[in-house]
């Protein structure tokens, strides 16, 4: 069915990534920009470096108490980003 009504780019996009599945490099490359949603301004502040290999998102800090902090809560916060993903991509998060 053809469209006669002119639509917004945003909305055209949306609409094609809402009816197809996202492959799963894309999907990688999401969890990546959704470390700063999932972790925190103040984890964020102190990242120096974010990138995921296999499902592992490795995380390297300036700052050895944000360092120890998120050790401790990188369980969570993988389950977060997953949740927001909808799907399974952060298997596991390293932390350096």
């Amino acid at each position: 069915m053809r469209r006669t009504e002119p639509m917004r780019v945003g909305e055209l996009l949306e609409d094609f990534l809402s009816t197809r599945a996202l492959g799963p490099a894309t999907m990688e490359g999401r969890a990546v920009e959704l470390w700063a949603e999932a972790a925190g301004e103040y984890v964020v502040r102190s990242t120096e470096d974010v990138y995921i290999r296999g499902g592992v998102l490795y995380v390297r800090f300036s700052s050895a108490a944000v360092r120890a902090e998120i050790f401790m809560r990188r369980r969570a916060i993988a389950e977060r980003i997953n949740g927001l993903l909808r799907a399974r991509i952060v298997r596991h998060i390293v932390v350096r």
